[in-house]
This record gives C-alpha cells, sequence and structure tokens, in this order.
C-alpha cells in the first residue's frame, strides 16, 4: 500500500489515466516475475513506470493470446490487431488453399502460425524483411509447436518457389506523414518499419501487386489488409484481377481485399 500512495503522489495524473483492469495486469505480472504473491513491489515499480512511459502493455505482459495460440511479443514486432484475427476467420471461412500459404510481412508469425493450424495438411511460409521479426516468429513457432518455414525476403525477391495458391499479406499502410500522428504507443515502441507505407500509404502493397503480375504468378489468391481510407485506390492496383472483393471488419470499415488471378 505505501507503493501505491507513494507512485500516486508521484504520478498522480498519470496513473489515473491507466485503466484498473490494467493496473491489475501489472500486479500479477510483477508477481510472476519476483515469484512472490507479496513481495513484489520493486518489480510492480517497475513496470508501473514503464507503463507511464506509454510502453504496451502486451509488450510489458511479453505474451498475448491469438485466435487460438499464444505468441510472444517485444519490439521486434507489431502487436497483433483485432483486425488481423477477423482477416483469419474471414479466410478460414471463404477459402481452402490446397498447394501453399505465403505470408508476406509475417512480423510476429501471427498469420502464418494460424494458417498452418487451421490448414496442416498445406506447406506454410512467412517471410519479413526484418531479420529482428523473423527471429520472433521463429521463437512463436517453437513456443506453439507448429512448423513454418520462415526465411527473409523483401517481399517476394528471395521468394524461389511459384507453389502457393495463398498470399496473405498485411503490409505497412499509414501514409508516412500521418506517422508523427500515431499514439505513443505505437510511434515511440512499435517498429516503424512496419508500419510506414511510403508517401500514400500504397508503396509496398502496390510493388508486392506488381512482382506478383510480372512474375506471372497465376492460379491463386491474394489476402490483403489495408487502410480503411485506401479501398477505392487499392481496387484499381488490382483492376486486372479475377473475383475482386472488398470486406469490411468488425468496425464495418473497408479493411479487407481478397482477389484471384
Amino acid at each position: 500500500m505505501k507503493l501505491d500512495v507513494w507512485l500516486t503522489w508521484k504520478n498522480k495524473v498519470n496513473i489515473r489515466n491507466i485503466p484498473e483492469y490494467e493496473i491489475a495486469r501489472l500486479r500479477e505480472k510483477a508477481k510472476e516475475i519476483n515469484g512472490s504473491p507479496t513481495n513484489y513491489e520493486n518489480e510492480y515499480s517497475t513496470l508501473l513506470t514503464r507503463r507511464l512511459n506509454h510502453e504496451p502493455l502486451q509488450y510489458i505482459e511479453e505474451y498475448v493470446p491469438f485466435y487460438t495460440i499464444q505468441l510472444k511479443v517485444d519490439q521486434r514486432c507489431l502487436i497483433p490487431r483485432p483486425e488481423t484475427e477477423y482477416l483469419i476467420e474471414l479466410i478460414k471461412e471463404n477459402i481452402e488453399p490446397s498447394k501453399g500459404i505465403l505470408d508476406i510481412g509475417t512480423g510476429s508469425g501471427c498469420i502464418a502460425l494460424m494458417m498452418k493450424v487451421l490448414f496442416p495438411d498445406v506447406e506454410v511460409s512467412g517471410i519479413d524483411i526484418s531479420q529482428e521479426a523473423l527471429s520472433i516468429a521463429i521463437e512463436n513457432a517453437q513456443l506453439n509447436s507448429v512448423p513454418v518455414n520462415f526465411y527473409q525476403s523483401d517481399l517476394l525477391e528471395n521468394v524461389k518457389t511459384k507453389s502457393f495458391d495463398l498470399i496473405i499479406a498485411n503490409l505497412p499502410y499509414i501514409p508516412q506523414d500521418n506517422l508523427d500522428g500515431l499514439d505513443k504507443e505505437v510511434i515511440d515502441y512499435e517498429p516503424l518499419i512496419a508500419l510506414n507505407g511510403g508517401v500514400e500509404g500504397l508503396e509496398i502493397i502496390s510493388r508486392l501487386i506488381q512482382q506478383i503480375e510480372s512474375n506471372d504468378l497465376t492460379n491463386l489468391t491474394l489476402c490483403l489488409e489495408i487502410d480503411s481510407t485506401k479501398s477505392e485506390q487499392t481496387l484499381d492496383l488490382l483492376s486486372d484481377w479475377k473475383d475482386v472483393k472488398l470486406l469490411k471488419d468488425l468496425a464495418e470499415k473497408d479493411r479487407y481485399v481478397f482477389a484471384t488471378r
């Protein structure tokens, strides 16, 4: 209790901005770190300070649930969002891959790992330009005992096989000029390489679509998670594709594009 009084005196306004459920979770994490249900004051103080400095609760807790698996997360990767969980659900309901699945911009490995869980007989690969992200994706594969092939590639640059019929890409789509307007939790802690979508926010998505077309990859479905304000521009990039569908997230925002060629 004395610790709480001191912290409240030092950070009175800021602590009031932390929801009670977060305070409770920080306490539990402090107990876990200390290994004691009582003598955890120092650990709790450290964790609370980190949260007051806007570090995401997920990074402090180190693990997050995602669909049916558990993921380790830290500053090497983006924190998986609910929109991406819903993307998994849409794929599960609408697509039956049989040859192979390629997850581009895999980050924590969340999409690739869930694809392997849902389609265990299909080979799944996850690629990312960031070696740091790949290192945590590999850790998550080991954590969940899910066999996925992770390797470094700038989009399709190092992809040597065409034996896949589903490409999933949750790529950076925030316009460069909008990055400074992001919450401190995001801009100060999450990797910018996974957020910066270039001047218009479509630079990387556009480059992927061009690579697929120039490499003459066919008989596949492409699933994109997109910026809800860039849906029409994204559809324009896929004007030569078939069965192009724009799907909404749970907030009724344009969030996903499925297309085949």
